[in-house]
């Protein structure tokens, strides 16, 4: 019995850290705005070649090249509130010459100066995006 619950305690703990290994320490420190997937960041914002969209009425956030070849977009069912906060929505983002979309819950990691860190375990996307006035 004791080597059951030694068992288990051990497989919550490699749960828990692989959970936590999928998320990288530059996007919890960074505020670049951006799109990572699996750890790798797929789009970053540069405010000289790209452009930010928002529209709080449909809960999207937009961020493209200014050519708009390539781009991420976010959609929530609601506007983040707080952190810890789980939010339904869907990401949609470039990669070359194919367009990929995915359905996904998003926890809202952090809330600051209008930028909001989100983060999806379950398919490992991680965004940063930021509502505008």
């Amino acid at each position: 019995m004791k080597l059951r619950l030694s068992i288990i305690a051990l497989l919550a703990l490699c749960l828990a850290g692989c959970r936590e290994h999928n998320l990288s320490d530059d996007f919890k420190f960074d505020s670049t705005i951006r799109l990572e997937i699996k750890g790798y960041t797929i789009f970053r914002y540069d405010p000289l070649t790209c452009q930010i969209g928002f529209n709080r009425e449909r809960c999207e956030f937009r961020i493209h090249t200014d050519n708009m070849s390539d781009f991420y977009i976010i959609r929530l069912d609601e506007m983040p509130a707080a952190e810890g906060q789980t939010v339904n929505g869907t990401a949609s983002w470039t990669t070359g010459d194919d367009l990929h979309t995915k359905k996904t819950s998003f926890e809202v990691i952090h809330l600051e100066g209008g930028k909001i860190w989100l983060w999806s375990p379950g398919t490992r996307i991680a965004a940063v995006v930021m509502e505008l006035e």
